[in-house]
């Protein structure tokens, strides 16, 4: 039942008047609010309102209050605090009361409340989306990353094979030339490092830009690690190791920009027992 219905009910019934009712339609509930000049006020109907003198103890910023109106002779209002709305007014109505100060809330202050719930909306939908923009990204970034590890695992596989092709095209170049490949192996007596290194059976042979041999070269992988100053190389045997090595044979790819490739010769070696492998010096 609205305000108007109950005023027509209510008048039949106790055979009331219009002006009967004239203070009690001057009843309206406001917010009040501390504005830039400092003044406590509140707004109805686009007219402001300010606190009856009597209610200036009672009526503080923030609060809102039922309040009956009094007309100045200017264009504003004086409002007298009737019953202020808080917590504790709200518990003790019924369901019935409560929607109905709803539904004059919503009909006095719409054009207020619909920005507010139209901002509140807009920002829970861009947390959502925001959200799912996150995760959509996340996903995809776990699936880049697995893409990443299969691509260095094929192009490990790609340099792998490309060593082998490498190594047994060059096995092929030289085995059509069987007597200078003879010639170049068999160049220069191994070096003795007896005195230095406490070894005089290690042979390392430089025969190409990128390729080095030796018969100490018997697994089929190998790591190898340059020094910063890239004077030594240390060359271990890994069943992990990134080096295919064929035939006594490993080529490694760089390392005639490394080293300046002068001709096929000996380089000097030695066992690393800390290193667990060669130790060769360019």
């Amino acid at each position: 039942m609205d305000f108007n219905n109950f005023i027509a009910e209510y008048s039949e019934q106790y055979g009331l008047s219009e002006e009967d009712w004239g203070g009690l339609r001057k009843n309206v509930i406001l917010s009040f609010a501390e504005d830039d000049s400092g003044k406590i006020t509140a707004w109805h109907k686009g007219i402001p309102v300010f606190r009856h003198w009597d209610s200036e103890k009672t009526i503080s910023p923030g609060d809102t209050w039922i309040c009956s109106l009094d007309k100045s002779k200017g264009n504003y209002y004086f409002a007298k605090g009737l019953q202020r709305i808080d917590s504790s007014f709200m518990y003790e109505l019924k369901r019935d009361q409560i929607e109905e100060i709803a539904n004059a809330v919503w009909k006095e202050q719409r054009h207020i409340i619909e920005p507010l719930l139209e901002d509140k909306y807009k920002e829970m939908m861009n947390e959502q989306l925001t959200q799912a923009v996150n995760d959509i990204r996340a996903e995809y970034e776990k699936k880049i990353e697995t893409m990443k590890d299969e691509m260095h695992q094929f192009e490990q596989r790609d340099t792998e094979n490309k060593q082998i092709i490498a190594s047994l095209q060059e096995q092929k170049n030289l085995a059509n030339r069987p007597e200078k490949h003879k010639a170049d192996k068999t160049a220069s007596d191994p070096v003795s490092f007896d005195g230095m290194f406490g070894t005089n059976d290690i042979s390392i042979r430089r025969d190409g830009p990128d390729r080095i041999y030796s018969q100490f070269f018997s697994k089929s992988r190998y790591f190898v690690h340059l020094s910063l100053d890239h004077r030594v190389m240390v060359v271990r045997p890994h069943e992990s190791g990134t080096v295919v090595c064929v035939d006594n044979t490993i080529v490694l790819a760089g390392l005639s920009q490394i080293s300046p490739f002068e001709g096929p010769c000996d380089m000097i070696s030695e066992y690393s027992q800390q290193y667990g492998g060669l130790k060769i010096y360019l």
